[in-house]
């Protein structure tokens, strides 16, 4: 070769025996594990490179570079990998275009190669970290590593011929195993065959098969063993590894960490137990219902994803036919109840699921709507009422001076409620007292002068002022508006209206007691029948709808009131337990009591029927 003419005889002996290892991987047919690593490194001494990566961009969750392989394998992927593929971003156009590229890093020297591995849209990266001062000139560097890209694509095109051979195999020993299980008339000998040849054809040291009996997982053959004991300890032991796989109804491999899915206590214990050193479980499902379990025990070495999946297409393929043979293999009372079970099953089965759910629905309404008994409630709009209610009102003429209460405030008895301004009263007042002071004068003038008619005239006069002076002061003590009872102030909001004049016997405000409150109901003529004395209900306002209190009906009064929706009987309730602090007279809501129970249809159609009668009798 007058390229490598230059190169040192050690360094072209290894690049010779590094194209005829990378020759050898063109028929390489072992795990992609095994494949990779060795992959890159002979490619790293083809290329007299440092060290060498290969990478495969993934782009979810998020874009970025997921390495493969790294040589030499003492290397850490970590730091190493992000290093050589931090330029790989920037100069993968160039990989796309012509297949390779060559750049300078942190005073380093890097080469990449995009590999082809059969998938169109996949990119894998080669990078290569190249020796300091390396003498093989840059197109040889990247004619080398171009030679050999092809090598994952065909070593692709070798695992899927090689797996499409593997199954096809698997294929037809299954359908082998189906023909010897076929043969067999009952369930003891199929069991025994089926755990036979798994335990033949995979190399294991027993073969167990489980099926479900009452609830519970009960052994029913062992390879190679025609008689065995049911209550030993070995037994129990894998009878409860048998039930925690078809519990999960899922495939139990011990030991192997396959990250928390399942749970594998009972296998643990049986494999400890009887010194297993694997184990694996794998339920048989009919229908995608867990039916009984198939647990192999081997010694030599573990089981691979290839030998799962065989014994998992095995087991698939086996189930049915067990079942078939469970189901027959009974006798003949035991076949008539299964047989009445299923047909039962199909009359209510998932075939026309939707039509029979629809009359069993029909039939359930039907007979609930005749026969059943709901509580029947007479619904009315109701008001809170109360018998104890005191009007307070102007003592005499005057104006607004200060108000202490508005409407929906608690006050007590004698609380002062308002105020009336008080200054004409004490000018009268003054205006009084002078005058009587004047008449004290002239009295006691007439007096000296012995004038007796003058006396009695100035004496009536001074008593006649004395009595308006007692008015004034009787209204200036009435000039404090005080509350006659404990209670709450229904109406009178004057606080807008200080200063303004008001007369006297004007109604100021409006007092009524909470204590002795009563819901007042009004139902209609059509439901006044279904009411008695005593009966119970509860109320609902509109203040509070999401909170109720309970009612007992007093009495119902004898004569209907007229209202717009038709004539209306009054009925007063009384409000049972304490009264809320923020009960108020007149709050309205509604009212629901409790008439007893009837049949549904007649809750629905009693006033259809009512009407009829009404205008057909």
């Amino acid at each position: 070769m007058k390229e490598d003419a230059g190169q040192r005889p050690a360094e072209q002996s290894g690049y010779l025996q590094a194209l005829e290892s990378l020759q050898k991987l063109r028929s390489f047919e072992g795990e992609p594990a095994r494949f990779w690593p060795q992959y890159v490194h002979h490619l790293v001494i083809a290329a007299g490179a440092a060290s060498g990566l290969i990478a495969v961009r993934e782009e979810r969750p998020q874009p970025h570079w997921k390495p493969l392989a790294l040589s030499p394998a003492s290397l850490k992927t970590g730091g190493v990998s992000e290093a050589m593929l931090a330029g790989a971003e920037e100069h993968l156009q160039d990989c796309l275009r012509e297949g390779a590229a060559r750049w300078e890093q942190a005073g380093n020297q890097l080469a990449a190669m995009r590999l082809q591995t059969g998938a169109a849209q996949e990119v894998c990266l080669a990078v290569f970290l190249l020796e300091t001062g390396d003498s093989c000139p840059q197109k040889e560097v990247l004619r080398r590593l171009s030679l050999a890209s092809d090598i994952p694509a065909g070593y692709q095109l070798l695992r899927v011929a090689a797996e499409s051979r593997t199954r096809v195999e698997q294929f037809a020993g299954v359908l082998d195993l189906m023909v010897l299980l076929n043969a067999e008339k009952n369930l003891l000998p199929a069991a025994m065959r089926l755990c036979n040849e798994l335990c033949s054809r995979h190399r294991c040291e027993r073969v167990s098969l489980g099926w479900l009996e009452g609830g519970y997982v009960r052994l029913q053959a062992i390879s190679h063993t025609d008689q065995f004991d049911r209550k030993t300890e070995a037994v129990q032991l894998l009878e409860a590894a048998m039930e925690e796989a078809l519990d999960q109804n899922a495939e139990i491999v011990w030991p192997q960490d396959d990250g928390g899915g399942t749970v594998r206590r009972d296998h643990r214990n049986f494999a400890r137990g009887q010194d297993v050193a694997h184990l694996c479980s794998l339920p048989l499902r009919v229908d995608d219902q867990a039916v009984g379990v198939c647990t192999c025990e081997r010694a030599a070495r573990p089981f691979a994803e290839t030998e799962l999946r065989l014994l998992r297409l095995s087991c698939d393929q086996a189930a049915r036919r067990l079942s078939d043979l469970k189901r027959n293999d009974r006798w003949l009372g035991a076949r008539l109840a299964a047989e009445a079970r299923e047909a039962l099953g199909r009359l209510l089965g998932f075939e026309h699921t939707w039509l029979k759910l629809l009359v069993l629905l029909a039939a359930a309404g039907l007979g609930f709507l005749f026969l059943g008994r709901v509580p029947y409630r007479v619904k009315a709009p109701v008001a809170l009422r109360t018998d104890d209610v005191a009007y307070v009102t102007a003592p005499f003429d005057g104006h607004l001076e200060q108000v202490r209460f508005r409407v929906g405030d608690a006050v007590k008895q004698g609380e002062e409620l308002l105020s009336l301004d008080r200054t004409s009263l004490l000018l009268r007042e003054a205006e009084l007292i002078a005058e009587q002071d004047r008449y004290l004068g002239e009295l006691e003038k007439a007096r000296a002068y012995a004038a007796t008619a003058d006396m009695r005239i100035t004496q009536a006069m001074y008593d006649q002022a004395f009595a308006r002076h007692e008015l004034v002061r009787y209204q200036l003590a009435q000039a404090a508006v005080r509350s006659p009872l404990s209670g709450v102030v229904i109406e009178g909001d004057l606080a807008e209206r200080i200063g303004t004049p008001v007369q006297q016997g004007d109604l100021l405000f409006k007092l009524a007691r909470i204590e002795r409150l009563y819901a007042e109901v009004e139902v209609k003529e059509a439901d006044v029948q279904e009411l008695a004395e005593g009966m119970a209900g509860r109320i609902s306002l509109a203040s509070r709808p999401q909170e109720s209190w309970p009612i007992r009906v007093l009495r119902v009064e004898p004569a209907a009131v007229a209202r717009e929706k038709g004539n209306a009987f009054v009925v007063r309730c009384l409000l049972e337990g304490s009264p809320q602090a923020w009960w108020r007279p007149g709050m309205t809501g509604m009212a629901r009591l409790e008439a007893g129970r009837r049949r549904p249809v007649w809750v629905l159609t009693h006033r259809t029927v009512d009407f009829l009668r009404l205008r057909l009798w």
